[in-house]
């Protein structure tokens, strides 16, 4: 292998016990890090590759009570005292603590965070290739729709932050993809189909996600070279164009019924006969923006789909179809920018700078997270084992590689996972551990792979790749440029491929929740090795028309495996809107001093609602 990834790649993760053939010739052939390379990775976690997300030593505690084997805290002595004890890092918690001391200005915090980073599922992924600075995203993604979304709270801490929305309209380089023809295509691989085909789609641009086509003949040229049998590919055309309102003979509101509690693939198998090869195709449509495909999405969902158009046109109508705002509000390390500019506020001196520009980067030296002499500690590798209301104030014991440790605190606010609440505040009323336990998060991996330059995409054509029978799709990083990190804009650059898999259980009758938990347990079974194997199959197949070759041209690869992954959203097809609600409602009530915030407390994984549930929480307390 020549110029391959290095062992550092593999040895951060689970990949310590890698195994089969391929990876350990890739192993052996690879260079050794140099002694800077690895000291830099321990020390700055964002540069450590291989198995990130959940990784190794990040959820093993949390499991432990989970499987009813609880921590003997008997020896546990309170060792600290704070205004606040924040449970959980991410981009809630911090925030939690941010609000608290707009509140309280000079307030002692303690923030807990289990893995051996903050910001939670704002994770940033940086490489060196070459001697330039690669970023990606290992969660949350973009400030979504903030003229639509973002409430008075969650906009005032952007302001607060100096984070200029209309920055962003320069810093994304808007005509990136017509300026290279750059454009969706689909992969067919030849297990689910076959034969190996990319198809470069013909009509509209690649950021487009409005799928209303018009030019018929182009759509026919597109969809005949699909490996669907005759029928598929003609109903899919129809699909496409037709304008045919398959509920016209239905009354209003029973159209409304049909769409929020009828699956799209039950809708498309109802209303317009689908073949089972239409179905088949479409199958992981919905997984970017639910997780899940399309045999557990409702109808009214999906109306910028295949089938849909006369369903939009009728909602259209009725005021009831919001106008997307342009998908450009995006950091280089998604928004895991706004966790740094968090923390650089919240612990001063951590990192130079103070604009939306230089924090992109910024070194933090991490060796100042957890200073005695500082107002606000984020305590990484920590995970919290119990909360409890002590007195008038509450009393929080935690484990650091195994050892046991109380700290008491005026407050606290719970920002992890809905999910482990229950575990550790005993306290909690069983009705409110239930409602806690309702909210199942859907499961995903994100992958960063670093690569020497995107030739073979610029020789295909193509910026986005759905691989609609396989594991992975992949697209080109967004073209940002913001402070002194420049986008690769030439096709001879280094530059990230994201990659995005959601595991589920499809088409065998099970609800979101049920299919979660299985995709769950299928992430925590995988090695680095699994995912390796995966992603050098599914995008040399991808890519080979363009030339790629993994081995030359792969610099590094980072897996952000997050078993808990968005937070669970509601939907007609599955809730009672009212029920939802309430469950909400009982699920985010505060228990003595003990508050609870996170996205899991508002139902939805935004990053603006983590940020409101955040204000809501500490507004409670003070």
């Amino acid at each position: 292998m020549r110029d391959g990834i290095t062992r550092r790649d593999f040895l951060n993760g689970v990949a310590l016990a890698i195994t089969g053939a391929g990876s350990i010739e890739w192993m052996r052939a690879a260079a050794e890090p140099t002694s800077a390379q690895a000291d830099s990775a321990l020390t700055y976690p964002p540069l450590r590759t291989g198995l990130r997300g959940s990784h190794v030593g990040s959820f093993e505690a949390a499991h432990r009570l989970r499987d009813g084997q609880p921590f003997d805290l008997s020896g546990a002595k309170v060792e600290e005292h704070y205004d606040l004890i924040v449970v959980g890092g991410g981009i809630s918690g911090l925030a939690s603590a941010y609000f608290y001391r707009q509140r309280k200005p000079g307030a002692k915090i303690l923030i807990l965070e289990t893995n051996d980073d903050f910001g939670g599922h704002a994770k940033r992924n940086e490489f060196d290739v070459d001697g330039r600075m690669l970023l990606g995203y290992g969660g949350t993604q973009s400030i979504d729709s903030p003229r639509h979304h973002w409430s008075k709270a969650a906009l005032g801490l952007l302001a607060d932050l100096n984070v200029d929305l209309d920055r962003f309209k320069t810093a994304f380089d808007q005509g990136f993809y017509a300026r290279w023809a750059l454009n969706h295509a689909v992969f067919f691989g030849a297990d689910a189909f076959g034969v190996n085909r990319l198809v470069r789609q013909p009509f509209g641009q690649w950021g487009d996600w409005d799928e209303k086509p018009t030019d018929a003949q182009a759509i026919r040229q597109y969809v005949e070279q699909f490996p669907l049998n005759e029928r598929a590919r003609a109903q899919l055309v129809e699909m496409w164009t037709s304008q045919r309102d398959v509920l016209a003979a239905v009354t209003p509101e029973r159209r409304q019924q049909i769409l929020e509690h009828t699956s799209y693939r039950d809708f498309l198998t109802a209303y317009w006969n689908a073949d089972a090869d239409v179905l088949k195709f479409l199958q992981k449509r919905t997984h970017g923006l639910w997780a899940i495909g399309i045999d557990a999405v409702p109808a009214s969902e999906t109306l910028t789909l295949p089938g849909m158009q006369a369903q939009r046109q009728i909602m259209e109508k009725a005021g009831a179809f919001e106008k997307p705002e342009p998908y450009i509000y995006h950091f280089p390390d998604g928004n895991a920018s706004i966790a740094r500019l968090l923390v650089r506020q919240l612990i001063p001196g951590i990192a130079p700078g103070r604009s939306m520009e230089d924090i992109v980067t910024a070194r933090f030296d991490y060796s100042r997270l957890d200073l005695a002499e500082q107002d606000v500690r984020i305590r990484l590798r920590c995970t919290a084992v119990e909360v409890r209301n002590a007195g008038k104030g509450v009393n929080v014991a935690y484990v650091r590689d195994g050892k046991p440790t109380r700290a008491a605190a005026r407050d606290c606010v719970l920002a992890c996972y809905h999910a482990m609440m229950p575990y550790i505040a005993p306290e909690l009323p069983a009705p409110q551990k239930a409602a806690m336990h309702a909210n199942v998060r859907a499961p995903l991996v994100y992958v960063n792979v670093a690569v020497r330059n995107w030739k073979p995409w610029q020789q295909l054509g193509v910026a986005y790749i759905a691989n609609v029978g396989g594991m992975f799709d992949a697209y080109l990083d967004f073209p940002v440029s913001l402070g002194n990190y420049r986008f690769a804009a030439d096709p001879t650059q280094p530059v990230c491929i994201h990659m995005e898999y959601m595991p589920c259980a499809p088409n065998q009758g099970l609800d979101m929740r049920e299919q979660y938990r299985i995709g769950r347990s299928k992430l925590y079974s995988m090695s680095f090795t699994d995912f390796e194997r995966h992603i050098r199959e599914e995008l040399g197949a991808m890519l080979q028309t363009g030339g790629f070759e993994f081995d030359r041209d792969v610099a590094a690869i980072t897996v952000n495996r997050w078993p808990h992954g968005y937070a669970y959203t509601p939907t007609p097809l599955y809730d009672d809107p009212e029920q939802a609600e309430r469950l909400a409602r009982v699920a985010r009530k505060r228990v003595g001093r003990i508050a609870i915030a996170n996205s899991d407390s508002g139902w939805d994984a935004y990053t603006h609602v983590a940020i409101e549930q955040a204000h809501r929480a500490v507004g409670e307390l003070v």
